[in-house]
């Protein structure tokens, strides 16, 4: 089963595209309501999903409740548990996109706004986050919203200290969009992280320090790791690499022969199938694990943004 999150916008208008959708192994849509309604909660523009030890989290990055929430169920009805954290609690989270947890009970959430990776305390019932220290490879006399792990060169609202790059991540706001911080994944004992305007992927230890990055590649959006290898979407092309043990500079490569506009949200079967969306053709693609095209007949309502297999 797959479940698919949406770019969102007007719930009052489509309110089927600001909740989870779930489709079967040949791309038939299963609900296009996974979460049931809860008080005071609007699911909308939900961006990262994952769900780990019983937990469904989930980003919710509309303006109004920036936010990661937290569900609890199976299959296809999942309900409300918590709200895992939110921006009143926590500055860095505006516009969040994406999270990842390490093996030290820690959460990395992303925030485009910010531009900046903010690290959790996970609670011991997995349903709450707590602000962590900032990164101890941050400059100490450094001004820096709370729980910062990764820094933005550029001072953004609120005003904090700018780190300069490969360090700290780049921002771009010329033209009509802003580009920012996306994609976050742990592995081998670091933290990837996709600069979108920098065109490159960040890694980083668990002090935050800077270790390496990749060469630069067409708009790293989305980050994903299977056996122990990197998977990078964004562009028109997705781009792989083995992962270097210890973490530091690596060469991302196009997989050959993959090729689909606006590349989004990506998934691994048990049985290294592969699952990708286009935000454009707003299709999601299946393929073998040779990267051979499978049948997969699935259109979708509106852009996909990221994909969770079960």
């Amino acid at each position: 089963m797959l479940f698919v999150t949406f770019h969102g916008g007007k719930p009052d208008k489509n309110p089927h595209l600001n909740n989870v959708h779930a489709y079967d192994k040949d791309g038939k849509k299963i609900t296009a309501s996974i979460l049931q309604r809860a008080d005071g909660v609007t699911p909308d523009e939900l961006r990262g999903i994952y769900l780990i030890n019983g937990i469904l989290y989930l980003v919710n990055a509309n303006k109004e409740q920036n936010s990661v929430l937290c569900y609890k169920g199976a299959g296809t009805d999942y309900k409300f548990a918590g709200k895992f954290i939110t921006g009143d609690s926590c500055a860095g989270i505006l516009h969040p996109f994406d999270f990842a947890f390490d093996d030290a009970g820690h959460c990395f959430v992303s925030s485009q706004d910010t531009n900046v990776v903010t690290r959790l305390k996970i609670s011991a019932d997995g349903k709450t986050g707590a602000l962590a220290p900032i990164a101890p490879a941050l400059p100490p006399d450094g001004k820096f919203l709370p729980g910062t792990f990764v820094a933005s060169n550029k001072s953004l609202k609120p005003a904090t200290t700018p780190v300069a790059p490969p360090q700290g991540l780049e921002f771009s706001d010329d033209g009509a969009k802003k580009h920012s911080v996306r994609g976050v994944v742990w592995a081998n004992g670091a933290l990837y992280v996709a600069d979108q305007p920098a065109r490159r992927v960040k890694v980083y230890d668990k002090n935050g320090k800077f270790l390496g990055q990749s060469n630069g590649v067409e708009s790293p959006v989305h980050l994903t790791v299977w056996k122990g290898s990197l998977y990078v979407s964004g562009g028109d092309e997705i781009q792989s690499a083995k992962l270097p043990n210890p973490p530091g500079n690596f060469e991302l490569v196009a997989i050959k022969d993959l090729r689909l506009k606006n590349s989004s949200g990506m998934a691994f079967t048990d049985k290294g199938h592969f699952y990708v969306a286009s935000r454009t053709q707003r299709k999601i693609f299946k393929f073998d694990s040779d990267f051979r095209p499978m049948k997969f007949d699935c259109d979708l309502p509106d852009d996909p943004e990221f994909l969770l297999h079960l």
